[in-house]
């Protein structure tokens, strides 16, 4: 099992930055609609109700760019006194203010570059920033077809100032094709010469004529919630997870009390923590 509960929140959609390959971008005001800002004060009292129950949780942090959420910086702060704390982040932010205020301890930063809106010299500058910093970081890059070449040069600079990388494929349609199984052979071997994982896992193609299962008992709403912009926690972020409660609208909120079958039969995570078999997943989840 985990040593703690991790929770994965989106914590509003929105975002400074539209990308061209972002599945958001082009719905942006509808997903907004699920945004709850109840105040910096609510969140914090809601927390430490779960420090209370569940002691030192760790939270990651996603969206949208979760740096553009009101007064994001005092909530994370306070925050990183009881809990560990990851971000998928541009990096947009105050790189300065947040060196000053966070414990390199506490934190994992998963910068996301993206060349539309920011150049990679002065995004890798940033990165060094924290690295020396000591905190803990790494690079994402979405390979998006137009961009591969562009992979490349990020893969130089990574390993130039010994930075973890890791490729994303893209997921869409990109002219007359549609991603990820629209990458040509030279497209592929462009990705794993950059270190880029095109397992079937990786490609999210590991659904695909996957025989049913049968239900099986998961630590998943037990010792993990994934928790959406409208405060909705379901028990993991597979379509057809169980909704557990609302972090907003219960005052009494809880986590499943054990492991429970799970009624998603064809079930697409490779981190699910099935009772059992736990040396399959416990290492994700350290």
């Amino acid at each position: 099992m985990p040593n703690k509960v991790f929770w994965n929140w989106d914590i509003h959609y929105a975002c400074d930055y539209r990308c061209s390959y972002c599945f958001l971008a082009q719905k942006w005001d509808i997903a907004a609609r699920e945004n709850r800002y109840p105040g910096i004060d609510r969140w914090i009292e809601i927390w430490d109700k779960i420090y209370e129950r569940y002691g030192s949780c760790h939270i990651h942090f996603s969206g949208g760019e979760p740096f553009t959420y009101p007064d994001f910086l005092s909530l994370i702060s306070h925050l990183s006194e009881k809990h560990t704390l990851q971000f998928s982040t541009n990096l947009s932010f105050d790189a300065n203010l947040f060196i000053e205020k966070m414990d390199t301890v506490r934190v994992r930063l998963d910068a996301s570059f993206h060349p539309e809106f920011t150049k990679l010299e002065e995004f890798v500058q940033k990165v060094k920033l924290f690295k020396n910093s000591g905190f803990l970081i790494s690079i994402a890059f979405v390979a998006y077809p137009p961009y591969l070449k562009t992979m490349e040069t990020i893969e130089a600079n990574c390993r130039k100032h010994q930075i973890k990388l890791v490729i994303q494929p893209f997921r869409g349609r990109y002219e007359d094709r549609v991603y990820p199984e629209g990458y040509t052979e030279s497209d592929k071997e462009s990705i794993r010469s950059c270190g880029g994982n095109l397992s079937d896992r990786a490609l999210l193609n590991y659904h695909l004529n996957k025989k049913q299962e049968d239900k099986k008992c998961c630590y998943m709403g037990n010792m993990y919630g994934k928790i959406y912009a409208s405060a909705d926690v379901y028990r993991c972020c597979s379509t057809g997870s169980q909704k557990i409660g609302n972090l907003l609208n219960d005052d009494d909120f809880r986590l499943l009390d054990k492991p429970e079958p799970c009624d998603i039969k064809d079930c697409v995570c490779w981190r699910k923590m099935v009772l059992g078999e736990e040396d399959k997943w416990k290492n994700y989840w350290a």
